[in-house]
C-alpha cells in the first residue's frame, strides 16, 4: 500500500514539474494588410459598436442565433454580449488595447498594432493570456491558437472587405 501511495505521489510531482516548463504567457496573433487609410482602421477598431459588423469573438454565439445583436449592450468603450465583456483600455495612433472577459470572470489582453506600408495598412491582432500553474490549465492553453486563430482570420477579412473600396 505504501508503495502505491509513494507511486501516485512521485507520479504527480513528475506531471507538475512537466507541466511548469510549460510557458505562463501565451499570446495568438494574426495579421492582415488592408488597403485603407489608417485613421479609417483606427476608428473601425476602437468603436466597439462596428464590431459586431466584423469580429466573430464578439458576436454572440447562441444555438438558432440568427445574428442578430439581441442582448448584446455596446458603448464606443464597452462591449457586452452575454458570454464575454470588452472593454477598450487605451487607444493611440497606431495601437488600440483592449480587456476581454468571459463568462466564469478569467481575463485577458487584445492589442491592435497598426502600421502604414505604402498606401497599405498592417494590422496585427494579438489575444494575450496568463495561465495558472495548473496543469489543466496550461493544457488548454496549448489549444488556444487552434480555437481562437481561425475566428480571428475571419474577423480580419471581414474587416477588411467592410473598409476597402469596392
Amino acid at each position: 500500500m505504501k508503495l502505491i501511495i509513494a507511486s501516485i505521489i512521485v507520479l504527480f510531482g513528475i506531471v507538475f514539474f512537466l507541466f511548469a516548463l510549460f510557458p505562463a504567457d501565451m499570446t495568438v496573433s494574426r495579421i492582415i494588410r488592408i488597403n485603407a487609410p489608417r485613421d479609417t482602421v483606427v476608428r473601425e477598431v476602437s468603436d466597439l459598436r462596428t464590431w459586431k459588423n466584423w469580429n466573430e469573438l464578439a458576436r454572440e454565439k447562441t444555438e438558432g442565433s440568427t445574428g442578430s445583436n439581441n442582448g448584446q449592450q455596446t458603448d464606443s468603450a464597452h462591449l457586452e454580449n452575454g458570454r464575454l465583456s470588452i472593454y477598450l483600455l487605451k487607444q493611440t495612433a497606431d495601437s488600440v488595447i483592449t480587456r476581454w472577459q468571459d463568462a466564469s470572470g478569467r481575463s485577458f489582453t487584445g492589442k491592435f498594432n497598426m502600421m502604414q506600408s505604402g498606401g497599405q495598412v498592417i494590422l496585427q491582432w494579438n489575444l494575450e493570456f496568463h495561465l495558472h500553474w495548473y496543469p489543466w490549465e496550461k493544457l488548454a492553453g496549448m489549444f488556444y491558437d487552434k480555437q481562437l486563430g481561425p475566428l480571428m482570420e475571419q474577423s480580419l477579412l471581414n474587416l477588411r472587405k467592410s473598409l476597402e473600396p469596392a
